[in-house]
């Protein structure tokens, strides 16, 4: 998902930070005994000025992050007068801090708007603020529920702003407040901003309890950073001969995280299949991009981005791979006569029952907060350049190009591929599988430095494409004849508990399970002419040929 809409912007200024909370109970209504003296003892002396810097900051906030609370104009004039009345003198004395928020209140605050409903709210904000309340307590007030959410969030938003000027100087300013990345962004900027940010954002901790998304506080510098927008689809990769091996792998990836994105929308609506199976592929792409370009990075930044890409490689994974199995299906069914296309409803009613319940999971998944961060971080490093690469000597005859490597890494991975040809004649499935991945390497290898190769990198791709997509059937037709086979097996034990009359046919599945057998037949005996394509000279030559340009 891309960001989310960002709230409206505008500077202003902060103040100081609240120090953590250490509470005592408030007495409930109608309980005796002996409580410690907590009302908040008034002075006779001249009224302090308010903090106007405190008052504008805390406002600035509230209207900026009204599109979350949706509070309305008295709760804005509450917070107002809680800003205000946070640094008047008081003392600790009596019970009944409500008693004694409210008579602060009545001596020193601007009452003319508020309502009596919003008068408790600003006493329970200013006992809370002052540390007689806690959370917890606020549901034994005499304020209804929404009144009660409003006073919490009135308080948190207090302790934001007073977080944002810990530093006494007046002079960090709140340069934006946006949602990005699943989280609420302050960008602040002053010469203390950087401390006074770290302080706001202890303070964001009741924001945070209370239901609303998790506060970062960062300077105008960082944000450019962390607040990097994610990329659009690019036309093409962009490499260039000169360019590192590390910078390569940047640009590869972030050009298959951009196409992941694009596709995330449509992955989450499920109205065409296809968008899936392009974020899959995209996911896909950049696991490979990781073993291209991995030694160019240290290992220990790319482990945690490649984390991400498995886990939402996986939850992607098992809703398309249901897909293809039902789709093909569909396309035996459709050689049948009309009489017998009924003949899969058990299964496929079976099959897409687990789709759904892969989709939930998927779902699930994206929304979560470990797949945002990943999106986020993993953005952040495709846009930093020289993050994580491998550090190189100075004068040092390392290559480091791609002039320089390309050749090397996609004759490496060919390598690879013709190793298996003393094996083919008597493969195994297992063997022919872990041949199909090789071949998914080689492909992508050539296709990440496709724009730097010369033209015959077009045929060579064409070639690979021809023999991976062979691999590929075979793997389908050998996974959905274990699917079936498990399908058989379990359905069986089901139908024993059934009257007779209720059980079903299934000569339908089991029909369809010996034209998978046949399948796989067919493509493992044809295997071995569409290798020996693959292996003639034409193929090197081509490859030579599109190599030597660098």
């Amino acid at each position: 998902m891309q960001d989310q809409p960002e709230l409206p912007v505008e500077s202003v200024p902060g103040q100081a930070q609240h120090e953590t909370p250490q509470p005592e109970a408030l007495e409930a209504p109608g309980e005796s005994g002996e409580q410690p003296e907590l009302e908040l003892a008034l002075f006779d002396e001249p009224e302090p000025a308010p903090d106007t810097h405190l008052v504008d900051l805390a406002l600035i906030l509230f209207d900026r992050t009204q599109p979350l609370h949706a509070l309305d104009e008295e709760s804005r004039h509450v917070l107002g007068e809680a800003a205000r009345l946070q640094g008047m003198p008081v003392s600790l004395r009596r019970k009944k801090p409500l008693q004694a928020a409210r008579k602060l209140a009545e001596r020193y605050a601007l009452m003319n708007d508020l309502s009596p409903e919003g008068l408790e709210v600003l006493a329970a904000v200013v006992a809370y603020h002052h540390d007689r309340l806690r959370r917890k307590d606020f549901d034994r007030l005499h304020l209804p529920p929404i009144r009660q959410r409003e006073a919490l969030t009135i308080a948190a938003l207090l302790r934001i702003a007073v977080g944002l000027n810990s530093s006494d100087g007046h002079d960090t300013l709140i340069q934006r407040v946006e949602l990005s990345h699943g989280k609420m962004w302050l960008v602040v900027d002053g010469p203390q901003a950087a401390s006074d940010a770290l302080q706001a954002k202890q303070g964001a901790r009741l924001w945070e309890k209370i239901g609303y998304p998790e506060v970062e506080v960062v300077s105008l510098e960082e944000a450019e950073i962390q607040l990097m927008p994610f990329p659009k689809p690019y036309a093409e990769i962009g490499i260039e001969p000169e360019d590192s091996l590390a910078e390569a792998g940047r640009k590869v990836m972030r050009y298959h995280f951009a196409q992941m994105l694009r596709h995330e929308a449509g992955t989450r609506l499920g109205e065409d299949i296809e968008a899936l199976h392009d974020m899959r592929v995209a996911t896909r792409r950049m696991r490979a991009a990781f073993e291209v370009f991995g030694e160019a990075f240290e290992s220990k930044i790319l482990k945690p981005h490649l984390l991400g890409l498995r886990a939402i490689g996986r939850a992607l994974g098992t809703v398309r791979d249901l897909d293809v199995f039902m789709e093909k299906a569909q396309l035996y069914l459709e050689t049948l006569p009309e009489e017998q296309r009924h003949g899969l409803d058990p299964l496929l009613a079976v099959w897409q029952e687990q789709r759904q319940a892969g989709r939930a999971v998927m779902l699930a998944h994206m929304d979560s907060p470990e797949y945002q961060a990943f999106k986020h971080q993993f953005n952040i490093f495709l846009h930093s350049p020289g993050a994580g690469a491998r550090f190189i000597p100075q004068g040092a005859p390392v290559p480091t190009q791609v002039r320089e490597l390309a050749p090397m890494l996609i004759y490496e991975r060919l390598a690879v591929v013709r190793a298996f040809d003393p094996l083919l004649a008597n493969a195994s499935i297992e063997q022919l599988h872990a041949l199909r991945i090789e071949f998914k390497k080689l492909r992508y290898t050539v296709e990440y430095f496709s724009e730097v190769l010369g033209a015959k990198a077009r045929l060579v791709i064409e070639d690979l494409k021809v023999l991976q997509d062979h691999l590929g059937d075979l793997n389908d037709a050998q996974v959905a004849a274990d699917l079936l086979r498990e399908f058989l097996d379990e359905w069986e034990p089901r139908q024993a508990d059934l009257p007779i009359h209720e059980r079903q046919n299934l000569e339908g599945v089991v029909n369809y399970l010996a034209s998978r057998h046949a399948e796989r037949h067919r493509l493992m005996v044809t295997f071995q002419s569409a290798w020996k394509r693959f292996m003639r000279p034409a193929f090197r030559r081509n490859l030579a040929s599109a190599v030597s340009v660098l």
